[in-house]
């Protein structure tokens, strides 16, 4: 399933805000060759965010990562099926 139509799609949701796990959350970017969502806390609340080793490298907005597709082929993640049914004002652009 990682038909390039569908990515772009996604991709054209890039800046929209969803709740998720209780927060709201902006689509920060769309990585797809790892097959996630980076999810951006849009606050301006910074925290320490770790390099690949675990180490302390900078500050930024908290960060998320959801998977775009399910464990089965030609599905998609549970993840992202309840995200993009909790767009924030999903009946207007933003």
């Amino acid at each position: 399933m990682h038909d390039r139509d569908f990515i772009q799609r996604i991709r054209s949701l890039i800046g929209s805000h969803f709740n998720h796990l209780g927060k709201e959350w902006v689509l920060h970017e769309v990585l797809a060759d790892e097959g996630v969502l980076v999810l951006a806390d849009p606050s301006n609340k910074a925290v320490i965010q770790t390099n690949l080793f675990g180490e302390p490298s900078r500050k930024g907005p908290e960060t998320i990562l959801i998977p775009l597709f399910g464990k089965g082929p030609d599905t998609l993640s549970d993840e992202l099926m309840e995200l993009l049914a909790n767009k924030v004002g999903s009946g207007s652009a933003h």
